[in-house]
């Protein structure tokens, strides 16, 4: 008796198991399809960057979030001297900067990976300003621009 007990309530476990399972599978379609659909990765990939070097390129990525997050504490404890000198010193432009940036340039000729990234070490500079003039909810302006021009090449490239 307790043999067949056991036996009909493990096997209304496991199909209860599969049962939610199934469910999942179908809720995680529905909420594609209501979203458009899977589609194809369109972003055009830097495929002339070596493995080793996509991996240093991700961890500056990475570094640069660092950064913006050091950014938003110091604004948030209106330390604004604080958010312009890692805002200048980590993420502003440069020659330097430029010829950083270049190295991941797919085409050598100016593309959005270069105007994006311009924009977004540029937007860095005005940040740094406006934290140094005072003007914190300006350098809050800047920092959610910065990030939007972080969003915009990502949308457009990958590794």
């Amino acid at each position: 008796m307790k043999k067949v007990l056991f036996a009909v309530v493990a096997i209304t476990w496991l199909t209860t198991g599969f049962s939610f399972a199934v469910d999942d599978h179908q809720m995680h379609n529905e909420v594609m399809h209501k979203q458009g659909g899977p589609t194809t990765d369109s972003r055009t990939e830097l495929t002339h960057i070596p493995a080793p070097m996509k991996v240093m390129h991700k961890a500056m990525m990475r570094q640069h979030m660092d950064h913006v997050s050091q950014i938003a504490a110091a604004l948030a404890a209106n330390d604004l001297n604080k958010a312009s000198d890692i805002a200048v010193t980590n993420l502003g432009w440069s020659q330097a900067r430029a010829q950083e940036c270049s190295v991941f340039e797919p085409v050598k000729s100016g593309s959005d990976y270069t105007i994006l990234a311009t924009a977004m070490h540029k937007k860095a500079d005005e940040l740094a300003d406006a934290a140094k003039s005072g003007h914190r909810d300006k350098a809050f302006q800047a920092m959610a621009e910065l990030i939007h021009n972080c969003n915009e090449c990502h949308k457009k490239f990958r590794h």
